[in-house]
């Protein structure tokens, strides 16, 4: 044992690693002490890796370029997540029934009522995890939602648990100021669960069967509360595209700052169609408020 602990000393990560699988080839027996003390190297081993294969994660993470909303896909180990984000968003990201599969984000894209939601899956939540991975534990407190993935109610205890470590706290849905950054960092969460769990959560929180799809895109707006406002060209054209706002209060002038910003300044009247295109019709001042859905026409001095 002491020439393990010689061999060992200072060597950290990667070549820690190296060194442990040497001393596994050249330990020859599998009984009594010499078990043991293999049970403890492959133990070790094991822990090492799983916290390589996340550094290696987050320092790739910074090559996703986040948009919002963003959701993050957190779970367990062989929780489903890699399916979930291909089943919602026809990804290909690689599915094992091993575990750890998913070793670096994995980026998925989900266009849902004129919503364009980012998915990321992040590799399996264990305990302490992001105490050696402070990148990835970034990227969590950036997120705007979570999806909590899980098999069983401890699954379920364990990321929670995880989560409550870094001070995060899961909320139903977003603030009515939108995804701001508050300490304890509040994040908007949806508990998606495997239709053979024994016992869901008691929580607050919305839960989705994952083999429901549509019920999870569903949630999923619902979670962020958008409100819609469709504008109109020159040519008295209803546009494509809304522009979206992830907060309660939405005004004429957050329109005008996010289509037309320099000109909020020679900004004159707007005529709003209430609810969409047959909606009633009403002539309005920049501090309106407007609703979802809302078909707004500008109008500026010349």
């Amino acid at each position: 044992m002491e020439e393990i602990k010689d061999a060992l000393k200072g060597k950290t990560g990667e070549d820690r690693a190296k060194e442990i699988k040497r001393l596994l080839k050249e330990i020859p027996w599998n009984v009594g002490d010499y078990k043991r003390i293999k049970d403890k190297l492959r133990k070790e081993l094991k822990e090492i890796e799983i916290v390589e294969h996340t550094k290696k994660a987050s320092r790739r993470s910074g090559q996703i370029r986040k948009e919002t909303p963003q959701f993050l896909v957190i779970g367990e180990t062989n929780t489903g997540k890699s399916t979930l984000i291909n089943n919602l968003t026809n990804a290909n990201i690689p599915v094992g029934d091993y575990p750890f599969t998913t070793t670096e984000p994995q980026l998925g894209s989900l266009m849902y009522e004129q919503i364009k939601f980012q998915l990321i899956e992040l590799p399996a939540v264990y305990e302490d995890c992001w105490e050696n991975d402070r990148s990835t534990l970034a990227m969590v407190y950036s997120t705007d939602c979570l999806m909590i993935l899980s098999r069983t109610i401890n699954e379920y205890k364990t990321v929670i648990e995880e989560l409550e470590k870094q001070n995060v706290e899961l909320i139903s849905e977003r603030m009515e100021d939108g995804f701001v950054q508050t300490s304890p960092r509040k994040i908007p969460t949806l508990l998606i669960y495997d239709k053979d769990i024994e016992q869901l959560p008691s929580t607050k929180l919305k839960m989705v069967p994952s083999e429901r799809t549509d019920l999870i895109k569903k949630a999923m707006f619902e979670i962020l509360k958008p409100v819609r406002i469709f504008t109109m060209n020159a040519f008295n054209e209803i546009e494509e595209q809304p522009v979206i706002f992830y907060k309660d209060q939405v005004t004429v002038e957050d329109v005008v700052q996010k289509v037309k910003r320099k000109q909020v300044v020679i900004f004159k009247d707007a005529v709003v169609l209430e609810g969409g295109p047959t909606g009633r019709r009403k002539r309005v001042g920049i501090t309106y408020e407007l609703s979802d859905n809302d078909v707004i026409h500008l109008t500026f001095h010349k």
